[in-house]
This record gives C-alpha cells, sequence and structure tokens, in this order.
C-alpha cells in the first residue's frame, strides 16, 4: 500500500483526488493538509509519508517553500507537483530541485493514479510534459553507451539546456554564454525542431532525463 499525504488549499479538490485514490488498493491516504506549515505540523515519526501529492500556489507555505523544508527533514519523501499550467517556472525549480514528477490539475483523474505508481516504482513521473520513451530513460541506461538524444546535441546546445533550467532570463542566458540574444533565440528554436519539443519546461526536463542536469530522487 502506497502511503499518500494530499497539500492544497481547495477542500473540494482535495475531496475529489481523496474519492480518486481511494477507489485503488494500491494507494493510501494517511493525511491531508491545506498549506505546508499544516502538512509538516502532522507528519510525525509514526505517520511518514511516501510520496506527497503538492500544489504549489497555496497560503502560508507553498509548494515550493513546502518541498524545500519537507525533503531537509524527509529527504526519502517523493513528491508529486500538482498545478495549473501557467506556473512552469517553479514547476521546473521544483523538479530540478527535488520533486519526482508533475500533473497537471486539468489532466484525466486517471494520470493521478498512473503518476503515483509509477514515482513508487520508478522514482519520476513527468506526465504529458514530455514524450513516453523518456521514461524509459532510467530503466535502459545501464544499457546504453551513452545518454538518450544527448549524442545528436552540440556542446553549445548542452550549455544552454542547462542555463534554461534556472531561474536566468534568455537575455541573461546570452551574456553568461557570451553570445547575442538572437543566438540563443536560435539556439532555442534549433533544439525545438530537432528534439521535437515545444517549450522551455520541456526542454529542461528532457535535459533531467539525459542526466544534463541533476535530478534528485
Amino acid at each position: 500500500m502506497i502511503k499518500i499525504a494530499l497539500v492544497d488549499d481547495h477542500p473540494v479538490t482535495r475531496r475529489g483526488i481523496a474519492m480518486l485514490i481511494e477507489s485503488t488498493d494500491e494507494i493510501q491516504i494517511v493525511m491531508e493538509a491545506s498549506n505546508g506549515a499544516e502538512l509538516l505540523k502532522k507528519i510525525s515519526g509514526t505517520c511518514i509519508p511516501e510520496i506527497v501529492l503538492l500544489d504549489i500556489s497555496m497560503p502560508v507555505m507553498n509548494g515550493q517553500q513546502t518541498m524545500e523544508k519537507l525533503l531537509l527533514s524527509y529527504p526519502d519523501i517523493k513528491i508529486i507537483v500538482f498545478s495549473f499550467y501557467g506556473e512552469e517556472d517553479m514547476i521546473i525549480n521544483m523538479i530540478v530541485n527535488g520533486a519526482c514528477g508533475y500533473i497537471n490539475k486539468s489532466s484525466d483523474p486517471s494520470v493521478i493514479q498512473k503518476a503515483i505508481v509509477s514515482v513508487h516504482k520508478y522514482g519520476f513521473y513527468l506526465g504529458d510534459l514530455v514524450k513516453k520513451e523518456y521514461f524509459q530513460f532510467r530503466e535502459h541506461s545501464n544499457k546504453k553507451t551513452g545518454f538518450y538524444g544527448k549524442s545528436i546535441l552540440t556542446k553549445k546546445e548542452v550549455e544552454f539546456i542547462q542555463l534554461a533550467s534556472t531561474d536566468l532570463s534568455y537575455k541573461e542566458i546570452a551574456e553568461k554564454m557570451g553570445v547575442s540574444f538572437k543566438t540563443v533565440e536560435n539556439y532555442r528554436d534549433s533544439l525545438f525542431q530537432k528534439l521535437d519539443l515545444n517549450s522551455r519546461p520541456v526542454l529542461v526536463l528532457y535535459g533531467v532525463l539525459n542526466g544534463m542536469i541533476a535530478f534528485y530522487h
């Protein structure tokens, strides 16, 4: 049985997720909280969830703050970010710094169960943000001579992906790389076309799964 904590400031959302999760024999909800501070108060040595489904935008203590404090005290807990589109920068930051996966709140309900099971079994779930074949990277990486897709990238493209994982703007990335803003735009557009991706979050997560960016857990 996978022990889950739900953290969301909307009671209706929590209740809906709880009803979905409780419909399976694989997952058990051991606690609910309306924000990070409440979660941290509830967690104890006798009741520690294996996975926390964590909203980003919450009062008192938001998702990013909660994750930072949670992983300091309970590094084995796996965190799934639960949010709407429009918070991509925060999602990237949380995944690069410790979250194991992401689910959009508008996703089909079955995705939540799938994500929880995947994070419990494989350690990550990135859902619709990346193509399905990326999920197989870790499982098969020891059979490969190199990282999936990395061999087709230039050193500058890899450097761009690494810088894209930070909170730098494209203009600041250009300054870091010592190139023009237009050149950085060309790197971005070229990578989107070469890798068949369509946004900065997807590009960063591609880098995470291909060993260009450190991925915790």
